[in-house]
């Protein structure tokens, strides 16, 4: 390979390498896999031996079943659906939904994450924070959204 045409390949990769969403990807497998080893420590430590007292068992390992000889070790799929979980939950209600909140209080909010209500004129969504309709031009009184139920 001649030696410009390796030069300008390296310096293609390192401007790729060196792209912003890269190195946030990089940063963010470290981090999902520290996580994850807390997670899973946490499981082990603590979720796994409370729902083995229920199964009367040592551990969620020890529970099987056998189909002509071979083992199933369905004990090893509820502890790693438990970690999902625990992992998932921490994730949306610590990471998304903070995250979200913050981006629709400083104005950074991509448009499908502002909330909308329906104009009473013409039922086009419309931002609960508008003052005329986009689509008919009524004028909207203060407060004219209804309130969300709370569930």
């Amino acid at each position: 390979m001649p030696k410009g045409r390796v030069k300008r390949v390296i310096g293609e990769f390192r401007a790729f390498v060196l792209r912003g969403n890269v190195v946030d990807l990089a940063i963010a497998v470290a981090i999902g896999a520290a996580f994850t080893a807390v997670v899973t420590s946490l499981t082990a430590s603590f979720i796994t031996p409370v729902v083995t007292l229920f199964a009367h068992k040592k551990g969620l390992e020890g529970l099987y079943f056998e189909v002509n000889g071979v083992r199933f070790q369905y004990g090893l799929l509820i502890n790693a659906l438990i970690t999902f979980f625990i992992t998932a939950a921490v994730i949306f209600f610590f990471v998304l939904k903070p995250t979200q909140a913050l981006m629709v209080r400083f104005g950074s909010a991509p448009p499908s994450m502002i909330p909308k209500s329906p104009c009473p004129a013409c039922l086009t969504d419309i931002p609960k924070a508008a003052v005329r309709c986009s689509a008919c031009t009524q004028e909207l009184g203060a407060n004219w959204a209804p309130e969300e139920e709370a569930s």
